[in-house]
């Protein structure tokens, strides 16, 4: 057991170490030998671990998404009205924002929006954060509800509002905005039910 959580560990290291420096200095910039130095492991255990730099980029691209987050938690609407559901719902997705700012440097740099592999992984990524967010809409709105792509294209614009939001903040303090996050996202919240509610009715 011992061995296995100090595997884990390093292969955390590695990724988190690759992350950083993949995204700072760019990918092709960035040698194993420095993300080893950077991680404190051997040269030998990325490969060991990811086969070689290429791999262990897209198994990065991969697995830091939100999608995995929102799987891997407990249901939204558990006890929850929608509106209060997607509040948590969006203000959990601009906390992993923060928390991954380095991930998003890296996907949205111009090295990576040449890469043609990583670009097919974060169409896929985003398109997952979607469909979480379309499944909760589903089941929260019942069966008087818009047509499946009306609330693809709902999810889609909360998402990228949020992330239109962070951006700014993170480029220009808090002076972006006059209101906190949980204003913001609630508003944007009551701005998408109440849209969705009309063209519920007008169906």
């Amino acid at each position: 057991m011992a061995k296995s959580k100090s595997t884990d560990s390093k292969k955390e290291r590695i990724l988190a170490a690759a992350l950083k420096l993949f995204s700072q200095k760019g990918f092709h910039a960035t040698s194993t030998k420095e993300i080893a130095n950077e991680c404190g492991v051997a040269e030998g255990l990325i490969f060991y671990h990811y086969g070689d730099k290429r791999k262990l980029l897209l198994h990065i691209v991969k697995n830091f998404s939100f999608a995995l987050h929102a799987q891997r938690g407990e249901g939204y609407l558990s006890g929850k009205t929608l509106e209060d559901a997607l509040v948590q719902y969006g203000l959990e997705y601009l906390q992993f924002l923060k928390d991954h700012i380095d991930y998003l440097m890296l996907i949205w740099s111009p090295e990576m929006i040449q890469d043609e592999a990583v670009s097919q992984e974060v169409s896929h990524l985003v398109g997952s954060i979607g469909s979480a967010g379309t499944r909760m809409l589903k089941q929260g709105m019942g069966p008087e509800q818009p047509a499946e792509a009306t609330l693809e294209v709902a999810m889609s614009m909360m998402t990228s509002s949020i992330l239109l939001y962070f951006m700014l903040h993170y480029r220009f303090g808090k002076s972006a905005f006059s209101y906190d996050e949980e204003t913001y996202v609630r508003e944007l919240v009551q701005l998408l039910l109440h849209g969705l509610y009309g063209q519920s009715q007008q169906g």
